[in-house]
């Protein structure tokens, strides 16, 4: 449960900039007007005040930003992979990796003992 835990809160972390990416493809003409169409009849669905589907109990409006939260990143998900690409390079995200990865020109390992 903890690696759970962890993953969603590298997703948390990281929304900020996937919602600057999902903006951009928004804009980008090159996505499909259908599928911009229906992440915007879905954002109006889930933060309209008639509530279709209810609030989970004692989490109130929490339960709105975490599903407009994962329609931003479904839909960065069903945008062509090129677009998604090559504005991932002006935003610095890859929604897909979340992980941490070592620098490419790594020399050797040294096992440095600290001294008393």
């Amino acid at each position: 449960m903890a690696l759970s835990v962890v993953a969603a809160a590298r997703w948390a972390l990281q929304f900020p900039k996937t919602a600057l990416l999902a903006s951009r493809l928004f804009l980008d003409t090159r996505v499909s007007p259908l599928l911009k169409l229906a992440a915007a009849l879905a954002a109006v669905v889930i933060v309209s005040p008639v509530d279709l589907f209810g609030d989970v109990p004692l989490l109130g409006p929490v339960d709105d930003v975490a599903l407009l939260m994962l329609l931003v990143t479904l839909f960065v998900k069903l945008c062509p992979a090129g677009i998604v690409r090559e504005h991932q390079s002006t935003t610095g995200v890859d929604p897909a990796t979340a992980r941490w990865t070592p620098p490419s020109e790594s020399g050797p390992i040294k096992n440095i003992t600290p001294r008393n």
